[in-house]
């Protein structure tokens, strides 16, 4: 089981209930007690966050920060997840989601990198997208890669 801490000050912006990003996470494969913090950030707090950590200026809508999977009381703290809540919804506008389908699919997206997948060759992009879209079908979300 993996605890999720969310971290959202934004007002003005649609962003899921906590339940939300706990059943996406959990229903991701992972074996013993983890922790993911979640902060979700404004625009101008994603566009620092890419310049400092990625030597790019600009938006993205969300960056994953693994972790040296530390223990703490008995849980592996995994890493932390930023995600910008105006550039999801205004994305999900724009590849015709719904709000809550973008930010499942992101956060699924963005955990598995945590855990270690990603997406750096035609075969490790293929497995990837195969676990989203698996885990996606869970929640009655439908393959966000088909347009």
């Amino acid at each position: 089981m993996i605890e999720c801490i969310i971290i959202n000050n934004i007002k003005d912006q649609f962003v899921p209930k906590k339940k939300h990003f706990n059943d996406w996470i959990n229903a991701i494969n992972y074996n013993g007690k983890g922790e993911i913090a979640i902060k979700i950030t404004t625009t101008d707090e994603m566009r620092k966050f890419n310049k400092l950590y990625k030597n790019i200026d600009k938006v993205s809508d969300t960056l994953a920060f693994p972790s040296e999977n530390l223990m703490c009381e008995e849980r592996t703290i995994l890493g932390d997840i930023a995600m910008c809540a105006e550039k999801i919804n205004e994305e999900s506008i724009l590849y015709n989601k719904r709000e809550i389908e973008r930010w499942a699919h992101l956060t699924i997206h963005s955990m598995l990198h945590i855990l270690g997948y990603n997406h750096d060759s035609d075969t490790k992009r293929k497995e990837m997208e195969n676990i989203e879209t698996s885990i996606l079908k869970e929640f009655n979300i439908l393959n966000p890669y088909e347009i």
